[in-house]
């Protein structure tokens, strides 16, 4: 089985195995219900509430106090300095950009990527022109060498798997000890209690976070890294002002403000995502693991349920590397729902 999101053809079907493109997916299914219905992605359903916003602010660029107003909310919703905060216009872009930047600082001897996990990370630090080790998310790491760089996702998408703070710290005290870095990408992190935004300061560790998956907000492309590493200070240098778009400072800033909204929406997403499992479940898949935005299952008719989903009108994620696994986001409403049961019998 290989560890990568690759995002090539299925042999069953002409259709990549990313989702998206719900289009192509009519094209091939014309005789499919609608609406199509995406189900492919981990992000959030029910939107954060964007305010009303005075359109004088798509006429501008942003001041650097919107800025600087967004970098204190997001770090005051995830409990770090705002000198730890580097924001981006997505944390894609800023994942690119960390290989490039930390070789200002040392040039990692390897680079050791947990599997199987988001392919970005991959694409990256290859990209950069690095080699990539990859190893399994359970199996016992051994130490690392010197200058090593390791990437894991916690909450691990898709399997779900999470390390505990206690050993994402002792990893990362282990790297910082050997001249390395840790990468902890917490991109489905918010609605959980632990975080490993809570170690820092760290001379070892760089954590990534999605601003767009919790808070339904994709489009809008913000991204946050969290670090005490001055490689967060060459990559804010470079990339210059207005990396955030003015609307986007104030959507952001109001987002991560609103507790009490993170809190009934982490409750509301755990029911939600509760009942879907129950469905799929009765429906003879296996549940692997997940977290309250997306559930991976298994079963050896994976490719058959998948097609009858997309007869269904509804697009799920499965995997070129293990064709027994489909991922499930959440639907938005009951009428989705109650298909996706209709589906499962």
């Amino acid at each position: 089985m290989r560890g990568q999101h690759d995002e090539t053809e299925h042999s069953m079907t002409p259709w990549p195995v990313h989702g998206g493109q719900l289009s192509e997916l009519a094209r091939l299914f014309p005789e499919a219900l609608t609406p199509w219905v995406d189900l492919s992605t981990g992000i959030n359903p029910h939107a954060y509430p964007v305010p009303r916003l005075d359109v004088a602010l798509l006429n501008r660029l942003p001041d650097p106090l919107e800025e600087q107003a967004l970098r204190f909310a997001a770090a005051e919703a995830y409990g770090v300095s705002p000198d730890y905060v580097l924001a981006g216009s997505g944390t894609q872009m800023l994942i690119g950009l960390l290989p490039v930047f930390l070789s200002r600082f040392f040039t990692p001897s390897s680079v050791r990527i947990l599997e199987p996990t988001y392919s970005g990370h991959d694409a990256a630090w290859r990209e950069a022109g690095f080699s990539i080790q990859h190893v399994p998310f359970d199996a016992s790491l051994a130490l690392p060498d010197s200058n090593m760089v390791s990437v894991v996702c916690s909450p691990n998408n898709p399997t779900g798997r999470c390390m505990s703070v206690a050993e994402i710290a002792s990893l990362a005290d282990c790297h910082a000890h050997a001249g390395g870095l840790l990468v902890v990408d917490e991109a489905f992190i918010d609605f959980s209690p632990e975080t490993a935004a809570s170690l820092l300061p760290h001379p070892g560790l760089v954590i990534c976070r999605s601003f767009g998956k919790a808070y339904g907000l994709a489009g809008l492309r913000i991204g946050f890294l969290l670090a005490s590493h001055p490689v967060l200070h060459a990559m804010r240098a470079a990339m210059g002002p207005w990396s955030i778009s003015t609307p986007g400072c104030h959507i952001g800033r109001e987002a991560l403000s609103d507790h009490v909204w993170r809190t009934n929406m982490a409750t509301r997403l755990e029911n939600e995502m509760a009942a879907l499992r129950r469905i799929v479940t009765r429906g003879g898949m296996e549940f692997v693991g997940g977290t309250s935005l997306f559930s991976l299952f298994r079963s050896p008719d994976a490719q058959t349920i998948w097609e009858n989903l997309a007869r269904a009108g509804l697009l799920v994620r499965r995997f070129d590397w293990d064709d027994t696994l489909l991922r499930f986001g959440l639907p938005s409403d009951e009428a989705t729902l109650r298909r996706l049961a209709k589906v499962f019998g």
